[in-house]
């Protein structure tokens, strides 16, 4: 900061010239206090000068000492950002994090901005977003029948973009911080039972079902649908019996597979299968081998399960076709794909399987995740754990 100076204009008199930094205050006609500061110099080369306003000269002071002390720090918001809506700085953002994050996640924050974020509180200025704006926006989704779920991502991707903003300098900080998300119930898991799950297998391979092959090995090993539809086979080793996550399908565009990485490290993973699973695997590749020398377009992906024409399977249509074999096995039409996951792990949680094992299996990040998710569905677990400790008890004192 440059000191004050003084020098002489045509008349010979002394007047005080400011330093940058040093600023000005001034009272107006109408009694409001003016206060104004050069903080350096903008993209073009003009002065970037601020000015504040308050009823008394201390207030404006406050302000004035407040900038500079954001000069000092390097946290000094961008002149424009008070100009800036809301709904053109997520713009920016969602174009910002393309190629940072997954394709469907960028897909799903895109689909968020657009429909609930920028038709609500887009018309704000980025600077004037406040906690209470959100708790509204959040309150009248709710209202509006949004599952809570839905609300929470809606809190999440708002949270993650003025996280963004402040480390722009846009604005000094992320008001999504100071607002309660919508709590989300806890869902209680209801997989089918063993006998549900080898009635849909019987049925599934008695009725010749392209996809027995897919219920067949996600039961036995937990997978998730995105980890089972990137399988390809080269992750599959016949010999000793297991697979390869490396991969998942992210989705499909027209005919060609996009694919991702897997959900989190512990993700990437080998999983032992039995071998009803390696038959069934067996016969599968055969079946895949006819079709592949009976198509002149079959599509090279390598993929374990695919069209008839080597493509990849869409998730929507795998949902589908496993409608239509729970329907065929007389099952509940309630049962997703997803629950043959949570069946796979009560199985081994009921069978004794370690923890850590079984959470290795699912490629929980966290053994707490496969406690909290699958703990309270086994009431006997915790039966069995009580006659057990009273056992050790009892031969202790005997």
């Amino acid at each position: 900061m440059e000191p004050t100076t003084r020098t002489s204009n045509s008349t010979g008199r002394r007047v005080h010239r400011r330093g940058d930094g040093e600023g000005s205050i001034h009272k107006r006609a109408d009694g409001r206090w003016i206060g104004r500061l050069m903080v350096g110099y903008l993209a073009d080369g003009q002065p970037d000068r601020r000015q504040v306003s308050a009823m008394t000269r201390a207030e404006v002071q406050q302000k004035l000492d407040a900038i500079r002390a954001s000069v000092a720090s390097g946290r000094l918001v961008d002149k424009d950002v008070g100009s800036t809506s809301v709904a053109t700085f997520l713009d920016r953002w969602v174009n910002s994090i393309e190629g940072t994050v997954r394709p469907r996640t960028l897909e799903r924050y895109a689909e968020v901005v657009r429909l609930h974020l920028s038709p609500t509180i887009g018309r704000h200025k980025l600077a004037d977003l406040r906690p209470h704006h959100l708790q509204q926006l959040y309150a009248d989704k709710r209202r509006g029948g949004l599952a809570p779920r839905t609300v929470q991502y809606i809190h999440a991707t708002i949270r993650r973009a003025l996280g963004m903003a402040v480390r722009w300098d846009s604005v000094p900080r992320n008001v999504a911080l100071d607002v309660e998300a919508p709590r989300v119930p806890k869902r209680e898991i209801h997989p089918p039972s063993p006998t549900d799950l080898a009635q849909l297998i019987d049925t599934s391979e008695a009725n010749r079902d392209r996809l027995a092959v897919l219920w067949n090995l996600t039961i036995f090993t937990g997978a998730r649908l995105g980890e089972m539809l990137g399988l390809q086979w080269q992750d599959v080793d016949l010999d000793t019996g297991a697979i390869t996550i490396r991969r998942t399908l992210e989705r499909v565009v027209g005919t060609l597979p996009t694919f991702a990485e897997p959900k989190s490290a512990t993700s990437r993973r080998r999983i032992s299968i039995p071998d009803e699973a390696v038959e069934g695997l067996r016969h599968h590749h055969v079946k895949q081998k006819e079709e592949r020398l009976a198509s002149a377009y079959y599509a090279e992906h390598d993929l374990v399960f695919c069209t008839h024409l080597g493509t990849p399977l869409g998730a929507r249509n795998v949902g589908r076709d496993f409608k239509l074999a729970l329907g065929r096995a007389g099952l509940p039409a309630s049962i997703r794909f997803h629950d043959l996951r949570h069946a796979h792990a009560t199985a081994m949680l009921a069978a004794g399987v370690h923890i850590k094992t079984a959470s290795a299996r699912l490629g929980h990040s966290q053994i707490a995740i496969t406690l909290d998710l699958y703990s309270h569905a086994l009431p006997e677990l915790d039966a069995e754990a009580a006659i057990k400790a009273a056992g050790i008890v009892r031969r202790g004192t005997a």
